[in-house]
Order: structure tokens, then C-alpha cells, then sequence
């Protein structure tokens, strides 16, 4: 399997990855960047100790001084780099893959983000190319660190937590770090009751696997919710930077909404900001937007583009439809899960909603397919994306264009088509051979008809039902 990929390192420990290919790597990253102070967390697969051990050593046999923050979900190593200045930052985790996969999420100096274009193939090529280094004479300390003070203390500046009214909620923590992050903030919640579900901190993942983009995975949150009346539930993925809200009924809402929401609160104290947003789902968070006075920008699908871009246009927020929420903290800008939760329950107190009163008419207006995967033609989903496997997404694309010409068709993230009444895109997943479908339309009928006009296509070039988001149409 192919570790080096778009956003992360990621693969099977002891097969793809082990402990030393870590420690080779880490050596790379801090000769590329002259490192002198690195900062690394964990979650909680059993693979990621092993890992981390290897990092480790290898950062402090170059001479680097490492603080070790133990469990932590990559928001947080996020924030290490980008508010205490490090180096470089490392957070052991193959996120919501977790648990059958390992891997390293890496960023830079000044928090910048790190993947393809942005590093990854130069460490790729350093590695095949990978000669021993010498032992540094002065081996670089390692430390402990609490940091959990100072994130909660930058988490609080972006809320008024007095305003929060006493509400009842349900959290699937899905056994991984997002746990850690409830648990600190919580004590400033005493209005609001938390029901806890997959709490316990456990890398065999007993209560489901770490990834709530599957309808299957929230299935126990929906119930919970259901059975104690709760006003919301909220699920983590594995590494906890990414985030999936259900309503009080239970239903799913997909990211565009509530990016929506938080885009329009954000812009009430920061006017004429930029609010970037990915191409999957548009029409609502541009309105939204440019209805609060806010800039909407479209950017690429993925964290580094996201952020690269927040950097460029100076944008004070950022929402993807995956559960990505980012946040400028002035001279950095990365996600936050913890912030987008609190700003929500701020939300529904302060306009004395729900959270399906809060979104259900935009979900009839600006209906939105959630996310469809489809393996490519002769190849499973877990298979690597090769050019082999690139070749028959292209051959899936020009049938796609072909068939959906009159639109006005461009190139942006693979392929966008729009209509006047209705739009959508089609891209490769970053690592697999997998091609990603999501529409939106002015009304249910219209998006229902084209959705399943457009899986029929898809099923007839040879392609494979995958999975998907689950998002459920309101009557």
C-alpha cells in the first residue's frame, strides 16, 4: 500500500508502515525544515504508541527537543504548533481509518499545513532516497506537557458560554480522543447535561469504527438521542478533527448547514471577512454569507488548500461538508471541533431554535445529496490509486461529460457542472480508487430525480456502490 498520500501517511502497521520507516521519516521532516522543537500527540490505536516511540527517538537522535502531549486529537497538536511556535508537529493517527490503519498527520512551522503540494512528495522522494545520519552529539530532551489549559483558554475566547441556555445532549466520543476534549470543557458547561456514549479511551473500537460520515456508525447516537429527548447529538472521528451533527428527530445534517450558520455568527462581529467553502455543497453557505456582509469564496476539497487559501484571503472562517470546521486564530488558521460545538449550542440559544427549526427550511430550499462513493471500474476500494486505476477515472469522467454537456461545465476540482436550478461535482477520493458524487438542487424532487439519474450513469460505466453519507431528504 501506498503510505505517502495527499493529507497524511497512512497504511497497515507491520506491513506498510513501521517503526522504522517512522524513525526515517521523522529524520527527513527535521532536516527539511531545520527542526529544533517538535511537538507530538497520539490517539488511541494500538498501533500509535509504537509509532510515536519511533518519532520520538528519531526527532531527538537529530537533536530536537520534543514535548510530548500524550493522547490528543490533531486539533489540538494543531494548536500546539501554531500557538506555542514548534517546529514541527505530529499527531500519530490514521483518523477515521483507525484502528485497521496507522499513520502521521504532519505540520509545519507557522502551522502550516503539510501534504501533496505541500511537502509530501519531496519527503516521499527523500525517503526512497534515505541515507543513514549520524547520531546528533547533543540528543534532544523529551518532556511532558499539559496543554489542555491553554487550548480550553483559546477555545472559550470564540463563545459566550453564560449564553448557553440549559439544554440536554448526546456525544459519541467513539472511544478515541474526542472523549478527552468533553471532559475539560465540560466543567464550563453546567448548564448543559451530556449524555456520553463510546467513552472509554479503547483501540479495538468496541462501540463502532472511528468514522461518523457512515450512517452505520451513527446509529447508536441517533438512538440515544432519540430514547432521552436530547436537543442534539454529536459525533467525533477518530482523531477528532472533523465533526457530524443529528437533530433532536435524529437526522443527519450534513455540513453545509451548520457551516452556515456558524459562517453567518462569525461575520456579525468580523463584517466584509472572507468565508471559504468547498464545491460538494454551495448555494445555501453563499447566500448565507453574502447576507451577513461576509466574502464567499469556493475553494478546493482538503485541509491544506483550505488553509492555504484562509492564509491568502485573510478568511475568518472555513467550512467543508465532511465535518471540517477551521478557524483563523489570527496569525494561524486550523480546525477546531470543540469551538463549532459550543458556537452551535450559542446559536440555538440565542435564536431560541432547535437545531432542526434552525435548518430544516434551508434543507428543503437547498437540498443536498450528501456524499456518494463509488469504487472505479475493476478495482475495490481499498485498492491503491494507481495510474492504472486514474486511467478508468478518467474514462468514468468523459462518459460524465458527455452525458451532462449542455451544463456549463468546468474543471474545478475534477469536474463541476452547473445548471440553474441544480449543480454537481465529481472528484477521486485522495488515496483510493474510489470516485466521490455530491448534487444539490433548488427542491427535493428536482435533487432526488438527478441523484438517482446520475448513480444510474455511474452504474452503468462499471462502477460500484461504495457508501455514503446518509443524509435523509426532509418531507
Amino acid at each position: 500500500m501506498e503510505i505517502f498520500r495527499a493529507y497524511d501517511i497512512r497504511g497497515e502497521y507491520g506491513k506498510d508502515i513501521d517503526d522504522e520507516k517512522a524513525y526515517k521519516i521523522v529524520r527527513i521532516l527535521v532536516k527539511t525544515f531545520n527542526v529544533k522543537t517538535m511537538v507530538i500527540g497520539r490517539d488511541v490505536s494500538l498501533a500509535s504508541p509504537k509509532i510515536q516511540q519511533a518519532l520520538i527517538k528519531g526527532a531527538r537522535d537529530s537533536g530536537v527537543n520534543v514535548t510530548d502531549i500524550g493522547h490528543a486529537g490533531t486539533d489540538v497538536v494543531y494548536f500546539c504548533v501554531g500557538h506555542l511556535g514548534y517546529d514541527l508537529g505530529l499527531e500519530v493517527t490514521a483518523s477515521h481509518s483507525a484502528g485497521h490503519l496507522s499513520g502521521i498527520k504532519i505540520l509545519g512551522p507557522g502551522a502550516r499545513p503539510f501534504g501533496a503540494g505541500c511537502g509530501m512528495e519531496e519527503l516521499k522522494n527523500d525517503f526512497l532516497n534515505y541515507q543513514d545520519q549520524p547520531v546528533a552529539e547533543q540528543i534532544g530532551t523529551l518532556e511532558q506537557r499539559d496543554i489542555w489549559p491553554d487550548f480550553i483558554e483559546t477555545v472559550l475566547k470564540f463563545t459566550e458560554l453564560k449564553d448557553i441556555r440549559p439544554m440536554k445532549i448526546v456525544i459519541d466520543a467513539s472511544n478515541s480522543v474526542g472523549a478527552i476534549e468533553i471532559d475539560k470543557i465540560a466543567k464550563h458547561l453546567p448548564q448543559v447535561e451530556i449524555i456520553k456514549l463510546n467513552w472509554e479511551l479503547d483501540g479495538y473500537f468496541p462501540g463502532h469504527q472511528p468514522n461518523p460520515f457512515l450512517e452505520e456508525n451513527r446509529r447508536q447516537l441517533v438512538a440515544k438521542v432519540k430514547e432521552t429527548k436530547a436537543d442534539l447529538g454529536m459525533a467525533f472521528d477518530g482523531d477528532a478533527d472533523r465533526v457530524y451533527f443529528v437533530d433532536g428527530n435524529g437526522d443527519y445534517i450534513f455540513g453545509v448547514y451548520l457551516n452556515a450558520l456558524i459562517a453567518e455568527r462569525m461575520l456579525k462581529n468580523n463584517p466584509g471577512r472572507v468565508v471559504l467553502y468547498d464545491i460538494r455543497a454551495y448555494r445555501y453557505q453563499e447566500m448565507k454569507v453574502k447576507a451577513a456582509g461576509g466574502v464567499p469564496k469556493l475553494e478546493l476539497v482538503g485541509h491544506a488548500f483550505i488553509k492555504k487559501g484562509m492564509r491568502r484571503d485573510n478568511a475568518i472562517f472555513a467550512g467543508e461538508s465532511s465535518g471540517h470546521v477551521y478557524y483563523s486564530f489570527g496569525d494561524y488558521y486550523v480546525e477546531n471541533s470543540l469551538i463549532a460545538l459550543i458556537q452551535i449550542l450559542q446559536i440555538m440559544s440565542e435564536t431560541g431554535k432547535t437545531l432542526e427549526e434552525l435548518t430544516k427550511e434551508p434543507r428543503k430550499k437547498y437540498p443536498v445529496s450528501g456524499e456518494w462513493n463509488f469504487s472505479l471500474p475493476g478495482f475495490a476500494a481499498t485498492d491503491d490509486l494507481t495510474p492504472e486505476a486514474i486511467q478508468a477515472m478518467n474514462e468514468v469522467l468523459d462518459k460524465v461529460r458527455e452525458k451532462y454537456a449542455d451544463g456549463e461545465v468546468s474543471d474545478f476540482d475534477t469536474l463541476t457542472v452547473k445548471y440553474p436550478d441544480w449543480n454537481f461535482n465529481i472528484r477521486p477520493s485522495a488515496n483510493d480508487p474510489v470516485i466521490r458524487f455530491t448534487a444539490e438542487a433548488n427542491e427535493v424532487k428536482l435533487l432526488m430525480e438527478k441523484q438517482n439519474e446520475f448513480i444510474n450513469l455511474l452504474k452503468e460505466t462499471g462502477c460500484q456502490y461504495v457508501n455514503d453519507s446518509g443524509v435523509k431528504q426532509p418531507e
